[in-house]
């Protein structure tokens, strides 16, 4: 989710129900995060957005409790009520943009990684990325990925790590921080990565975890 963007309908989650499904996407303007599961219950579709001091503390609120959250929502408010707690809030009123056309599904460039090598690999150039745009770089050829930073003191570090692939080469940008959120939170063992070009937005998926999706778009380094 967005923080204080100007285009306030960012600085929340979207919420979907409808057809017997619940999903929930995030953007900031540089990532987008979508997740869906199955409903119980058949409910008329209804597309909101949850304000983010809602999400964050919902939230905090069910991290230690297996209760069903019970959702009722209308035109301006959302309540979840789950044990002893209920959370009442307002609605953003605002129109989200259509992540559907954000999500790639044309990418033909696709390899799959370890998410714990990749992680500590991506950890570790993080070290001597920029400070401020935390840029690092991918290289990818045939069975051979390159990650590389550099910062404003030309120092450099770089990763190699010996993967699967057959696809075209591509040498593309990302924010580090953007990718180490995907893999802290995310919980499969193994990465799906697919890619465009160089300037298009890259898919992170995991296979354990078909619901969810991670899109990313490049940086220039």
């Amino acid at each position: 989710m967005a923080q204080q963007d100007i285009r306030y309908y960012l600085n929340g989650l979207l919420m979907v129900v409808g057809e017997g499904e619940l999903k929930l996407v995030a953007t900031d303007g540089h990532r987008l995060a979508y997740v869906s599961t199955a409903l119980e219950s058949s409910v008329p579709k209804m597309e909101v957005i949850v304000p983010r001091k809602t999400v964050l503390e919902l939230a905090k609120q069910i991290t230690d409790t297996d209760d069903v959250i019970d959702v009722e929502i209308s035109s301006s408010q959302a309540a979840f009520s789950f044990g002893n707690v209920q959370l009442i809030s307002k609605l953003v009123d605002g129109k989200f943009p259509d992540y559907t056309r954000v999500i790639p599904t044309q990418h033909k460039n696709t390899l799959h990684l370890d998410r714990d090598e990749l992680k500590q690999a991506l950890q570790r150039v993080a070290i001597l990325s920029n400070e401020k745009f935390r840029g690092v770089r991918w290289v990818l050829a045939s069975g051979l990925l390159r990650i590389a930073s550099s910062n404003a003191e030309q120092e450099d570090a770089q990763e190699e790590l010996e993967v699967d692939y057959s696809g075209d080469p591509l040498d593309i940008g990302f924010n580090v921080n953007y990718l180490l959120d995907v893999l802290n939170n995310a919980s499969g063992p193994i990465v799906q990565c697919s890619f465009g070009d160089s300037s298009s937005s890259a898919l992170f998926c995991f296979p354990a975890e078909q619901d969810f999706k991670y899109v990313v778009m490049p940086m220039r380094i």
